[in-house]
């Protein structure tokens, strides 16, 4: 015991004995603070709200469709969802839901920006989800099909078997087979429609726009329907001028496309189908033809249109809702949101650090909704935003100086990209100059050497022929004889004149053949036929137009940054004129010349890349006209007027904060030469 109370007293006396820095030294280091919550986890639980919605409201729709379908000879049951007409509705929803699917599977935030349709072909081509897509609407239109001939009655004649009359042979019955492959064949040209055209795109930076043109209220409280209602009842016209002509163009062609090329394969697919509910169909037999056509063809243009209409209405109903506001019960989305009673409906411990977090994000969806809840929070809470300049002691940095540069980063990005773009054009200049020099060089010198050299001597000369000078050479008598007669003076041209014309004409088609089959002649050929091949309608996808190409710079690749830029750079300017009232800590203000010199710098990047950019040789109907790009028009217009407000807000300051003379003017010269620019475009 002695012992060891002895070892217990040395270990104290020598932990006493240690320098407070070692005991600094010994010490664990601070765990380093949670990271905030992700904006993924706040976004998720939206969209999945309002996929819920959408799909609630698709499904009213679907029951009025499945009312339309019912064969029901009573009133209350054609309609009463708690029947048969419920069942169908709900058998209807599949095909929607199948669209909503395609819709989640591609969806995006910016259109995809290529040079040209061969370029976005390829790009299709080489996803999976391009497959995808294609399944999933062919997987719609035949379960459509299936819960329409199943709802049809049997005056329809959609059967798999036509019975006919009493003393006639039952046969296969033609009709479903044809109606179930116009089906397929709607399916497929719908989704080569889907995929050409930009639908999955969230055009978020236009909603408001939309919502201005549509002339809707939503504030004012004039209406109790829902904002998706509104918004889909705005885009009624619209919805039927795409659905009419799909609908009887579709109709004609699907009928060509039937006969021409699916019949047979189709029939030899039913057919063993139809054996085996009758087996005294004989075992091989030819299509039976359409019955009753006039029937027939009232019910193709129905059920297809229904099918086209349940199509529109998914996808219109799908973009209404998830390009909504990123707000939750009117707040932003990563702010904690409270019930009347102060009950907490959203955790939220570190909105802002949630919100930097998205900013960062590598998906385009989770970074364009995060930039837009940006934008919502310089220009409509204040409160909110008070607090981007307030937090101060985030690490690695300040709430501000994260938010700051990753706005100033995407209009970065527009100089990187324009930058890089302008590389290979560059290089070819250097290099074409540096091999003018290297000839110029060379012709010098050649004169140089032409001067000092004098007469050649006949010395100097090699030797020509080593043979025998003296030595006897015999010829051929009847060549020597008519050499010396040719050669005599004043014989005559032993050619006669037919003969020298022919050997000219020979001459003069062997001299064109020549210059034809040469590698200049073939590439002026292989080019002549280029150009007229890219003048007609199928050269069309081949052509990387003037526009294609500067959009895929300036707003990047595979899929255009605009919502992200734009949000970005008006945030970013209302945070500069808002910190003179709201920036406590002055932390503002030695950002303002970087944010100048940026916006400067960016707009005359944009201009000069617009005004010096060649067009593409495959571009054959350029013009200078060409040169005014509205989306390009709109981003210099939204630059120069956010440059402008900071200028007007810090002018008086300009000068203290770092900038020089030469950068104000440099500033001012982007503002003021809109017109010019213009003129120039």
């Amino acid at each position: 015991m002695a012992t060891t109370t002895t070892a217990r007293t040395t270990t104290s006396n020598t932990a006493t004995a240690l320098p407070p820095a070692q005991l600094a030294i010994s010490q664990p280091a601070p765990a380093p603070p949670p990271l905030p919550r992700s904006y993924k986890d706040f976004l998720t639980p939206l969209l999945h709200r309002r996929f819920t919605n959408a799909a609630a409201l698709l499904l009213c729709f679907c029951w009025l469709a499945a009312s339309y379908l019912s064969t029901s000879d009573s009133w209350l049951w054609s309609w009463f969802p708690i029947s048969l007409t419920g069942i169908r509705a709900l058998l209807l929803s599949i095909p929607c839901l199948a669209i909503f699917i395609v819709r989640v599977m591609n969806m995006e935030v910016g259109s995809r920006t290529t040079t040209s349709g061969v370029e976005t072909f390829v790009q299709r081509a080489t996803e999976a989800r391009t497959w995808m897509t294609l399944f999933w609407y062919c997987f719609s239109g035949w379960f459509f099909g299936e819960v329409y001939v199943w709802s049809s009655s049997e005056d329809a004649e959609l059967g798999w078997i036509d019975y006919g009359r009493a003393y006639e042979r039952p046969r296969a019955n033609e009709n479903p087979v044809m109606l179930r492959s116009m089906f397929l064949l709607f399916s497929v040209a719908k989704a080569l429609q889907h995929l050409s055209s930009d639908r999955d795109d969230i055009k978020i930076h236009e909603v408001e726009k939309l919502r201005d043109a549509d002339g809707l209220n939503l504030d004012s409280g004039q209406s109790w329907l829902p904002e998706s209602v509104l918004l889909l009842r705005s885009q009624v016209r619209s919805m039927a001028a795409r659905i009419i002509p799909w609908t009887l163009i579709g109709c004609v062609f699907a009928v060509i496309g039937y006969f021409l090329f699916l019949r047979n394969m189709a029939w030899r697919i039913a057919y063993p189908l139809a054996c085996i509910m009758v087996r005294s169909l004989p075992s091989n037999a030819d299509p039976s033809g359409i019955l009753y056509p006039s029937v027939f063809a009232r019910q193709a243009v129905s059920s297809c249109g229904l099918l086209v209409m349940l199509w529109e209405l998914s996808n219109v109903i799908f973009t209404i809702h998830v390009s909504q506001l990123p707000l939750k019960r009117g707040e932003p989305l990563t702010n904690e949101v409270k019930d009347p009673a102060g009950k907490v409906l959203s955790k939220s411990a570190d909105p802002n650090g949630s919100l930097i977090r998205g900013f960062k994000a590598k998906a385009t969806v989770t970074r364009g909704f995060a930039f837009w809840e940006l934008f919502l929070i310089t220009t409509q809470f204040g409160t909110r935003r008070t607090t981007i300049f307030s937090e101060v002691e985030r690490k690695p940095q300040s709430t501000w100086a994260q938010t700051s540069a990753l706005c100033l980063a995407e209009l970065s990005a527009i100089n990187e990209r324009i930058k890089n773009a302008n590389a290979p054009t560059e290089y070819q200049k250097k290099t074409a100059e540096s091999e003018q020099q290297r000839k110029q060089q060379e012709y010098l010198i050649a004169q140089e050497r032409e001067k000092n050299l004098s007469l050649p001597k006949i010395a100097q000369r090699g030797v020509l022929d080593e043979r025998e000078v003296f030595a006897k050479h015999t010829g051929n008598p009847v060549s020597t004889a008519i050499k010396s007669f040719g050669q005599s003076p004043g014989a005559s041209n032993p050619v006669s004149p037919r003969a020298r014309k022919a050997l000219e004409w020979t001459e003069q088609q062997t001299g064109f053949n020549r210059s034809h089959l040469s590698v200049s002649g073939l590439q002026r050929e292989a080019n002549g036929y280029s150009l007229h091949f890219l003048r007609t309608p199928i050269g069309e996808p081949f052509r990387q137009t003037f526009s294609r190409r500067v959009l895929a710079v300036i707003y990047g690749v595979p899929f255009s940054s605009k919502a992200n830029i734009h949000h970005a750079a008006k945030s970013l300017v209302s945070l500069a004129v808002s910190s003179l009232k709201e920036d406590d800590f002055g932390q503002v203000a030695p950002s303002i010349p970087l944010i100048i010199r940026t916006f400067t710098s960016t707009i005359s990047a944009i201009r000069k890349h617009v005004q010096t950019l060649e067009p593409h040789w495959t571009d054959v109907y350029f013009t200078p006209a060409d040169r005014n790009i509205p989306e390009v028009i709109e981003l210099v217009d939204l630059l120069r007027k956010g440059l402008e407000e900071v200028l007007l807000a810090f002018g008086e300051y300009a000068t203290s904060l770092g900038l020089e003379a030469r950068e104000l003017r440099e500033a001012r010269e982007a503002i003021g030469r809109k017109e010019m620019v213009e003129r120039r475009m």
